[in-house]
């Protein structure tokens, strides 16, 4: 992922101070040419400007904040997608998302603050420059960004450099920017685990998409489980869904036709998952009896269906909250702090699976 990947070094940031000595005014003249006062000639403020320019000068959070107060607003931003499809309109997307939003907005409350909730794309934030446009203004105290992508968060080295209260909800993806994130790979691990317990040894794996942090997640947790298990990893066993319930079925039937055809199919989320036990039951295959499933996430639809789906249970809700609880523990410190919190998802039993039958 983007936060394993090699960052650059860290820079000593420039300060007001070192502005100040370098023109030899001082530090309160610096900032207050720095916010346009006309209590400071226009060429003393045309030499601090160009300093600042010249030496790359970025106000931090804290600093800033001195001379403009509080705006008791907080920014909760979901990145994912294309500007054409984005994912927050996926069913199931919608059905991840409720209960972090909801969670967010009840801690924010209880302390004062409310949230701005905008949906961008990945193209957004890039080339357009969203989220550091927005830092920048200085309208939010702090930032709440929910990712899903598997890309380069190198944009948002200015959380770094302005020192502003930020933390990433879903995933890590860097060691300088705050997270609350799921353990996606043991959530896959225990998966995995219960099926070996019930004597499976040939189980499939139905993905999400290839870019997607959550699904690269699972896939690495379910391999790594397999393999420790001394099985052979087949690519034949893994097939790339799209968190739709049709991929489900497609999956589903592709591994219906494979020579040595899975006993068991760990799903990446519980759409997908339905869709696949839907196709079963139309092949004249019965679950768990002939193939066991497992999906991902504990929504409401994993109790409606029949058997009963078992599945790996997020508490996507209390990383909302947490997430909430971090950003406004980084606007109280009034200093730079970088916490990582990951947490642990439960495996929830149902009827979905069962002991592979000889």
């Amino acid at each position: 992922m983007a936060g394993n990947r090699s960052r650059r070094a860290r820079k000593r940031h420039v300060t007001i101070e070192d502005i100040a000595r370098h023109l030899n005014i001082s530090k309160a003249t610096v900032s207050l040419a720095l916010n346009n006062s006309s209590l400071v000639a226009e060429e003393t403020r045309r030499r601090v400007i160009e300093a600042a320019e010249q030496f790359g000068y970025r106000p931090n959070y804290f600093g800033a904040r001195l001379s403009r107060g509080k705006s008791d607003m907080i920014g909760l931003y979901i990145l994912g997608g294309t500007e054409e499809q984005c994912n927050w309109m996926l069913p199931s997307s919608w059905m991840f998302y409720h209960p972090i939003l909801k969670a967010v907005s009840e801690e924010l409350s209880k302390h004062g603050y409310r949230f701005n909730l905008e949906v961008v794309s990945v193209e957004q934030v890039i080339k357009q420059g969203v989220i550091s446009s927005v830092i920048q203004e200085g309208s939010l105290d702090g930032m709440l960004l929910v990712v899903q992508d598997d890309i380069d968060y190198s944009f948002l080295e200015i959380v770094e450099e302005r020192q502003f209260p930020f933390v990433v909800l879903n995933a890590k993806v860097s060691e300088t920017i705050s997270s609350v994130k799921i353990d996606n790979a043991l959530g896959a691990s225990k998966a995995v685990g219960h099926l070996l317990e019930r004597g499976h040894r040939t189980i499939a794996h139905l993905s999400g998409p290839e870019k997607d942090s959550n699904a690269v997640e699972r896939l690495k947790g379910f391999r790594d489980a397999v393999l420790r298990a001394g099985l052979e990893w087949s690519p034949n066993l893994l097939y790339y869904g799209d968190w739709k319930r049709e991929s489900g079925w497609r999956a589903a039937e592709a591994f219906l036709q494979l020579e040595n055809r899975p006993t068991a199919i760990f799903c990446a989320n519980d759409h997908m998952a339905i869709g696949a036990m839907q196709m079963l039951e139309q092949a004249g295959l019965k679950v768990p009896q002939d193939v066991s499933l497992i999906g991902f996430d504990d929504t409401e639809l994993c109790q409606v269906v029949v058997p009963r789906l078992t599945t790996v249970r997020q508490p996507v809700g209390l990383m909302g909250e947490l997430g909430a609880k971090a950003v406004l523990q980084q606007i109280d410190a009034e200093s730079f702090q970088v916490t990582h919190t990951n947490l642990e998802p439960e495996l929830i039993v149902r009827e979905s699976t069962a002991y592979v039958s000889h």
